[in-house]
Parts: structure tokens; C-alpha cells; sequence
């Protein structure tokens, strides 16, 4: 197995510029996954997992593909559900990976998170120095490297996000709402950051109550000529309320906070990578304008 210096410098970017503060537990022995990192603020960095299979391009690929094995708590899948390994090959010190088109799903720090994963893991190989992430019938990826500046953003000034936040009225049976404003770098994700505080419930007073699920897990939020995309976990789908009333509370909170935000006109929902139809009596199977529209 190859030294691995330059793969702990990066580990010491990611930490120092995300502020998280962890260290890689594992052995220096053995091979580790790289899985994007979920704390209990806004901010996702990346934290390891052993791995002990062969020291292969497909079996570490697969491996990363698979998802967490749970040993580890708080680590996230990197790539939405569904994406598989189309290709690979290794020539000139790089390994070069075509992913299928769920990858595509991915946008902004979302998707340099998941190349990075990709990438700090497959470093590990001996005689791979770069790494290139493709989608399947896309453009070539940039080559990431050990050596890189990993979030040269993550450091620039934040910038004021204004969101209106729906929850349950503990006393009235209707909806309530807050009135936010998150302090966000130009690399993180509004919509990502209003729906993980949506999920963590309301912050002031006993007056409103969460409607989401709270171990629900939010994978990737990308924008598309106003049409707000959430993928998320199958928690959604626990639990779904009886009465059709109920379930018209939880979606109409997860849209209208989301609408909220400037340039977001409509909210397409999908678990686990896919369209789901239904949401009890809800018909989910495309985007939906906030209520009062």
C-alpha cells in the first residue's frame, strides 16, 4: 500500500476549512471509504470508514456504491440511490470513473463532496495519484488530486439567506411559521440548509411543532428553472398520517418553506433517487406550487 502523506494533507483541508474539529479513527492499516459526514449543524464535511476488502478500482467502487455499513453512525450514502459504476480504467497514474446518470442529480458542494469521496478513496490504490469522476454521456470531470485546495470557497464572506419556515400550530391545528435568516457560504445550498433547519423544528417559543420526520435525512437539493428537486430518505414515507388533512400539513410545510426562497417557484419530492407517486392521498408524481398559489 502506498504512503499515504498526501491523503492525510487533504483530510487536514477538509477539517480545517470545514471547522469540524474530527479525526480519522481508523488504523493506518487497511484501506478506508470515504462518506460525506452529517453533524448536528448545517455543515456536512466527510469522515472514513474501514474497508477490508481487495485493493481493486471495482471492489472499493462498489464498495463506496453500497453506502454505509452502519458500524460507523453519521455517515451518508455519497451518490443517490440508484447510481451504479458504468466504467473505469487506470492509465498514467489516474484512474478515470464513468458513473450512471443518477449522479447527475448532484449539484454544487453536494457534488464536489461525492467527487471527493470518490477521489480520497481510490488515492488509497498504489500507482493512482488522480482521480476524474464522470457521468455516464457527460462531459469529462476536472481531475481532483491529493494535493489540491479542496474548498477554496468555503472561506469567503457569508451571505444573508431570508426563508419562512412552516410548522404545525400546536393549539390551532393549521400551520404557523418562522421567520429565519441563515448565514450561508456561496458553496453551500439554501435549499438544503432551510429544509435540514425544517426538519430540526421550530426554534422559538411552544407555540409550533416539527411536521417532518426527524431522522429524516436530506441526500441532494438542486434547482432547475424554479423547480426545486429533494431527494430524501425513505423516512418520509414512515408513518405517513391517516387522515388526508394531516398529510396535506406535511407536504404544504415542506413546499411553501421551500418556495419561500428567491427563485424557487415549485417543489418536485423523491426518496431514496425516486418519483414517488403518492404521499397517502397526496399526489406526488410531479412538481407542486406552494398553497397559495
Amino acid at each position: 500500500m502506498k504512503r499515504r502523506s498526501a491523503l492525510l494533507l487533504v483530510t487536514a483541508l477538509l477539517l480545517s476549512l470545514f471547522a469540524c474539529g474530527q479525526k480519522q479513527t481508523e488504523a493506518d492499516t487497511g484501506l478506508s471509504l470515504w462518506f460525506p459526514s452529517q453533524r448536528g449543524d448545517l455543515t456536512t464535511a466527510l469522515s472514513t470508514e474501514a474497508y477490508t476488502g481487495a485493493e481493486m478500482i471495482p471492489d472499493l467502487m462498489n464498495a463506496l456504491l453500497a453506502g454505509p455499513t452502519g458500524e460507523k453512525t453519521g455517515l451518508l450514502p455519497f451518490a443517490p440511490a440508484g447510481t451504479t459504476l458504468v466504467d473505469w480504467s487506470a492509465r498514467a497514474r489516474t484512474a478515470e470513473i464513468v458513473l450512471s446518470g443518477q449522479y447527475a442529480a448532484l449539484s454544487g458542494m453536494d457534488r464536489t463532496l461525492a467527487d471527493y469521496c470518490v477521489a480520497l478513496t481510490l488515492i488509497q490504490i498504489e500507482g493512482i495519484d488522480g482521480v476524474r469522476v464522470n457521468v455516464e454521456g457527460q462531459p469529462a470531470g476536472r481531475l481532483l488530486r491529493a494535493g489540491d485546495v479542496v474548498f477554496s470557497g468555503a472561506e469567503e464572506e457569508p451571505v444573508e439567506v431570508p426563508a419562512t419556515l412552516y410548522f404545525r400550530m400546536v393549539n390551532g391545528g393549521g400551520l404557523g411559521y418562522e421567520l429565519r435568516t441563515f448565514r450561508l457560504t456561496e458553496d453551500e445550498t439554501p435549499a438544503k440548509a432551510v429544509l435540514e433547519a425544517l426538519i430540526a423544528g421550530p426554534e422559538e417559543g411552544d407555540q409550533l411543532a416539527a411536521l417532518l420526520p426527524g431522522d429524516l435525512t436530506v441526500y441532494a437539493v438542486w434547482l432547475d428553472d424554479g423547480t426545486c428537486s429533494v431527494n430524501v430518505s425513505s423516512a418520509l414515507l414512515d408513518n405517513v398520517p391517516e387522515a388526508a388533512e394531516e398529510q396535506e400539513l406535511v407536504i404544504v410545510s415542506l413546499v411553501d418553506t421551500l418556495c419561500s426562497l428567491d427563485n424557487v417557484k415549485q417543489v418536485q419530492i423523491l426518496v431514496e433517487g425516486e418519483t414517488i407517486s403518492r404521499y397517502g392521498e397526496i399526489d406526488l408524481s410531479g412538481p407542486l406550487l406552494p398553497e397559495a398559489q
